[in-house]
C-alpha cells in the first residue's frame, strides 16, 4: 500500500449495552463521533492461523479459509438478530485479523456465511454489520491482497472513496465515510460478502498470473472445513 493520506469519519448511535430490539435502537438519532484519520498502510496478507483454547478461555483466532473453499463464493446472508453470538463473532474476526495480521477481515473468511466484517487501520478498529456501499466515481490504482490468498499481491482498481452505511453489533445504525486505504478494505471486504475475490477485479493478463500462482502455492489444496451460519460449531447450520 502506498503511504498515502486518508480519512475517516464514523457516525453511530452512543455506545449501549441494553436488550433492547435493534428495530427500535435503528430509530433513534445518531450522534458524529470523529476519528483520528490513518496515513499508514497494512497489507491483507498473512498466513492463517489455527484456533486455540488456553485453559477455560476461549482463544478467539479462527483458521482462516483459503481461495478454493467454497464459503468465500457464496452471497452471505444478512444479519437478522442483533445478539451476544453475533458479539462473539465480532471479537472472533477482530481477534483473528489482528494475530494475522491483516487490515480487514469478512465472516466468511473464518467460515461463516453472515454479513459482517471488521477492519483494522493505523490503530483504528472498527466493524460493519449489513454493509450497503455509496462509491465516488473518482478511482484509485494500488496494491491489494488478501489473507484467503497468504503472499500473493496485485493492482487492483478501486473507488477513491466510500460511504457505507450499516449497523454495529448492537444493532445501533452507522455510517463510515472514508478515502484511500479505508474506502480500499470497505470495498475489498464486502466484496467478500457477495462471493467476490479481489483477483475476479484485476484485468486478464493480472488474473492468469494470480492463478498460476495459486497453483504453485504451497498451501493449495488444503482440507476444506464445515460452512456455518453460526460463529459456532454446536449452534452453527452446515451448509
Amino acid at each position: 500500500m502506498t503511504n498515502a493520506p486518508a480519512s475517516l469519519r464514523v457516525t453511530q448511535l452512543g455506545a449501549r449495552r441494553t436488550s433492547q430490539g435493534a428495530h427500535d435502537r435503528a430509530h433513534a438519532p445518531a450522534v458524529a463521533v470523529p476519528v483520528t484519520p490513518y496515513p499508514d498502510p497494512i497489507d491483507w496478507v498473512a498466513v492463517p492461523r489455527s484456533a486455540q483454547t488456553t485453559g477455560a478461555r476461549r482463544v478467539s483466532v479462527q483458521p482462516i479459509r483459503l481461495f478454493g473453499d467454497p464459503v468465500l463464493r457464496m452471497a452471505a446472508q444478512p444479519v437478522t438478530v442483533f445478539d451476544k453470538e453475533l458479539r462473539t463473532l465480532v471479537r472472533d474476526l477482530s481477534e483473528t485479523m489482528q494475530a494475522a495480521p491483516g487490515a480487514g477481515l469478512a465472516a466468511p473468511q473464518i467460515g461463516v456465511s453472515l454479513r459482517v466484517f471488521t477492519y483494522y487501520v493505523d490503530g483504528e478498529l472498527g466493524h460493519l454489520v449489513n454493509p450497503d456501499l455509496s462509491l465516488t466515481e473518482d478511482e484509485q490504482d494500488g496494491p491489494e491482497g488478501c489473507l484467503s490468498l497468504p503472499g500473493l499481491t496485485y493492482d487492483c482498481k478501486r473507488a477513491y472513496g466510500v460511504v457505507a452505511k450499516g449497523f454495529n453489533m448492537y444493532g445501533d445504525p452507522v455510517t463510515i465515510e472514508g478515502t484511500q486505504l479505508l474506502a480500499r478494505c470497505i470495498q475489498h471486504e464486502t466484496d467478500h460478502l457477495d462471493g467476490i475475490i479481489f483477483i475476479d477485479r484485476l484485468d486478464a493478463e493480472q488474473r492468469k498470473a494470480a492463478m498460476k500462482a495459486i497453483r504453485d502455492a504451497e498451501w493449495a489444496g488444503q482440507t476444506v472445513p464445515q460452512v456455518r451460519i453460526s460463529p459456532h460449531g454446536t449452534f452453527g447450520r452446515a451448509l
